[in-house]
């Protein structure tokens, strides 16, 4: 039994688990999906079949979208239309696109025409998304997360707050949506956080001679900085911090050319986009909007940023349908993080000034994230999971909550079944509260103030899945990802209520306070809005989803719908069945209405 429940049991299995998550669902709704994904998505086809960063063709073929940039051919004068996101995303994404469309083509399918039949173009839009997701974030978010634990295995040997604190960054924050969808933003936290961990590992290894410390990982650290500009345009503030942390790590001659290296050549990149799209490599696209509206606001302030405003930084941190503390009540503590790197920081003496550095660059980065973004006119981002402009929070929030969990039970033992209980019962509320949201869909509408009780939960009861790894293999059903949502839920409860060498009653103990804290971290979720913000409670978005749900036949109420106008007349008892998942929808006066037209015949036999 010892055997069985080493450390590296739980971290494997945990792993597995999230692997299964991460890299099995695909929410897709063509009607409504995300612009800042299709218009990534149109920027590498027009790369891979066109050749060229115009996105002109892909328009006429697939559909206009938000999100685009209008300029003018500098010899012609012709405006064309190009993605105003930044590049990077679209570039990873062409070797596996090129790498499709050829495997494609040997089975005799080849991109369509502007002219081809609609369902043919929206085919092959959708199968190409989900190449480019699979191969260009989800793997890679993926493959992040293996090594974020094993990052953390150098200041947490406790295997329950390792854990907890991976399984929260991964699957308890919107970086489980974004790592599911063609943007930035998971890609963000990887990028920035992988800086930072490379900065900090070389300062703490030699922490008493800067000679010792590596040219190559100085040029690694200037690439991954530089990446997240390039990723996010607003990266820019997160780059700026991590450069300034390395100006204080890479100072000797040799290193600081490396880390310049690394980053000079994510500055190209980004010129060269900008000077081929735009006409000017020091320009950005969102003044050249093609939606007016949205031209409209960025060319207040620069491009669009404006002065910090508290309210929105509040918001951001802490409103409970999108803030990024509000929706993911683990990462409250990475506080700990600070007193525990003043009173007891880890190892070595001749570390803990690298300790309280890293420390404190770490809050600098993510305070200077919230502050600027606070600022950006359109700070809300629309339709969102959690605060997708703070798309780096995640790891560097779970890192600091790992850290400080661990260094204050060291000191105080008697407090680590109590810390390990709060960590645990924190991660189940994060998951539950936003990773189980994004991955019924991956963008909610603002008009859903309380997005789990009003939409998450209903639709997973009345049996609506989206796209998942099953439909590759033909099998078309819920039950997949009813799986999917059993490996999300045993993910996180092994982190939390793994032995790790308590007693029986230790472990009774912690599955008590890990359930009495996941029902108090969870009751934000459920809480009454206010007022003026709570409308009609998501009805008619539940309806309107309802309506354009894909896959089809993951979708029971128009499968029910259409069997109770079918056969209603003969058979009462089905518009008794569709008022009974109506009712699970929480749709209740459309429930009252075709439970009267089945009279006493509520249940078919």
């Amino acid at each position: 039994m010892p055997g069985l429940l080493r450390p590296s049991r739980c971290v494997a299995l945990c792993l597995a688990l999230a692997g299964v998550v991460i890299l099995s669902v695909f929410p897709y709704l063509a009607a409504v999906n995300n612009p800042n994904e299709n218009v990534r998505t149109y920027m590498t086809m027009a790369l891979v079949e066109d050749g060229t960063l115009r996105i002109d063709r892909m328009v006429q073929r697939h559909g206009w979208i938000n999100d685009m940039a209008k300029a003018p051919d500098p010899v012609t004068k012709v405006e064309h239309v190009y993605s105003v996101k930044g590049p990077a995303i679209s570039y990873l994404g062409v070797v596996p696109y090129w790498t499709w469309v050829k495997l494609e083509g040997l089975r005799g399918r080849t991109p369509p025409g502007v002219g081809s039949p609609p369902v043919e173009k929206a085919a092959w839009l959708r199968d190409a998304t989900f190449v480019m997701r699979f191969f260009t974030t989800q793997i890679p978010c993926f493959l992040f997360l293996i090594w974020f634990e094993r990052f953390l295995r150098r200041f947490v040997p406790d295997v329950v707050f390792r854990m907890t604190a991976v399984i929260a960054a991964g699957l308890g924050t919107n970086f489980l949506a974004y790592a599911q969808m063609f943007v930035s933003h998971a890609a963000f936290a990887c990028a920035a956080f992988s800086a930072f961990a490379v900065i900090t590992e070389e300062r703490l290894d030699h922490a008493t001679d800067a000679r010792e410390r590596s040219w190559k990982r100085a040029f690694l650290a200037g690439l991954l900085t530089g990446l997240c500009t390039v990723l996010e345009y607003h990266g820019l503030v997160v780059s700026a911090v991590l450069g300034v942390y390395a100006l204080f790590t890479f100072y000797r001659p040799t290193r600081l050319v490396a880390f310049g290296i690394g980053g000079a050549i994510d500055v190209a990149v980004l010129m060269l986009f900008q000077w081929r799209a735009y006409g000017d490599p020091f320009t950005p696209g969102h003044k050249m909007l093609e939606n007016a509206s949205y031209k409209a606001f960025h060319v207040r302030g620069l491009f669009g940023i404006e002065p910090p405003n508290l309210e929105h930084c509040v918001d951001l941190l802490f409103n409970p349908t999108f803030g990024f503390l509000g929706t993911s009540p683990f990462m409250w503590l990475a506080v700990l993080a600070v007193p525990a790197v003043i009173f007891y920081p880890h190892g070595r003496r001749e570390t803990h000034g690298a300790q309280r550095l890293a420390v404190t660059f770490a809050i600098v980065a993510m305070v200077i994230l919230v502050v600027a973004v606070s600022g950006a006119v359109v700070w809300r981002g629309g339709w969102t999971i959690g605060p997708r402009l703070v798309g780096a929070a995640p790891p560097f929030f779970a890192c600091g909550a790992a850290y400080g969990l661990e260094r204050i039970s060291q000191k105080n033992p008697g407090a680590r079944l109590w810390l390990r209980g709060i960590a645990g019962g924190l991660a189940c509320a994060s998951v539950v509260q936003i990773g189980f949201v994004g991955l019924v869909y991956n963008t909610v509408p603002e008009e859903l103030v309380r997005p789990l009780p009003d939409f998450a939960l209903p639709y997973a009861r009345a049996g609506f899945a989206p796209y998942h790894l099953g439909h590759v293999f033909g099998v078309h059903s819920a039950t997949y990802f009813r799986v999917v949502l059993g490996c999300l839920a045993a993910a996180v409860l092994l982190a939390a209520l793994w032995p790790a060498n308590d007693s029986l009653l230790g472990v009774a103990a912690r599955v008590l306070l890990v359930a009495g804290v996941a029902w108090l971290g969870l009751r934000p979720a459920f809480s009454e809005p206010r007022a003026a913000e709570a409308g009609d409670r998501g009805v008619e978005i539940r309806r309107a989803f309802a309506v354009t749900w894909e896959p089809e036949g993951a979708n029971p109420l128009l499968r029910m719908r259409a069997l109770a106008e079918g056969k209603g007349r003969t058979r009462v008892c089905l518009w008794g069945e569709l008022a009974r998942l109506e009712a699970t929808m929480k749709l209740d006066d459309d429930a009252k209405a075709h439970a009267a037209r089945a009279g006493s015949t509520l249940r078919c036999p």
